[in-house]
């Protein structure tokens, strides 16, 4: 597998399809025309292929918003899946933290706000970070807080929920078909699970709970720099 992260304009119309039917296979209510003004809307992507095609990709874009009257700078993922056939890799992820991590290090202080609509992309957070909200172990301080506001509400300033952190939309929204992210007996028993479904009741409908970590190595959990940063 080979993946890139380039600038949204250097995408071709073909590329742009395909990451879309991709879309397509894994979650319902997909509209072309919102995708496109989605993807448009974000700075980079990064794609992952495999024998030519398109497997993976996740869209990001670079923010930053007055928080307090501190400037706060952070990257918003967006549209984000991988094909089953590559489920359990870590190729996607590892491209997109070496190169966020590498960024935060060179242009100072780096938040990562993300959105969950499933159980897969908040477990990101609890497997590489030791620090990151919201989580089970503790409440979202204040401060952190105010940032997952401020991110969620500039973005999502009609749906976004501030006592719940949870995106609530208003309208038919695309929400993940049914086998890609069940959750069944067996996977309520994990705790970090288990705290999805509490703060985020409804993710089957399509609705995101708002996120924060910051890119600082020194935040992940012991053996993740390395498996992230070996053979940089």
């Amino acid at each position: 597998m080979k993946g890139t992260i380039k600038l949204i304009h250097e995408f071709t119309e073909s590329e742009i399809s395909a990451m879309y039917e991709l879309m397509d296979e894994f979650y319902e209510n997909m509209d072309p025309e919102i995708f496109r003004r989605d993807f448009y809307a974000k700075d980079y992507c990064l794609v992952l292929e495999s024998d030519g095609r398109i497997v993976g990709f996740t869209t990001q874009k670079l923010m930053t918003l007055n928080v307090d009257g501190k400037e706060v700078k952070g990257i918003f993922s967006g549209d984000t899946i991988i094909h089953r056939d590559y489920w359990g890799e870590t190729k996607l992820f590892k491209i997109f933290a070496r190169h966020w991590f590498r960024y935060a290090e060179e242009h100072g202080e780096l938040w990562w706000f993300l959105i969950c609509k499933g159980y897969k992309t908040y477990r990101i957070l609890p497997l590489f970070w030791k620090e990151f909200y919201p989580c089970r172990s503790c409440a979202t301080p204040s401060d952190m807080k105010k940032i997952i506001d401020a991110y969620a509400s500039a973005l999502y300033h009609e749906e976004y929920n501030q006592t719940t952190g949870v995106i609530e939309y208003k309208s038919v929204k695309d929400c993940l078909r049914k086998g890609v992210a069940d959750i069944d007996e067996k996977r309520i028993k994990n705790k970090d699970i288990a705290f999805f479904c509490q703060v985020n009741p409804n993710w089957e409908n399509g609705n995101d709970l708002a996120c924060l970590a910051k890119f600082d190595r020194s935040l992940l959990r012991r053996h993740m720099p390395e498996l992230l940063f070996n053979g940089e």
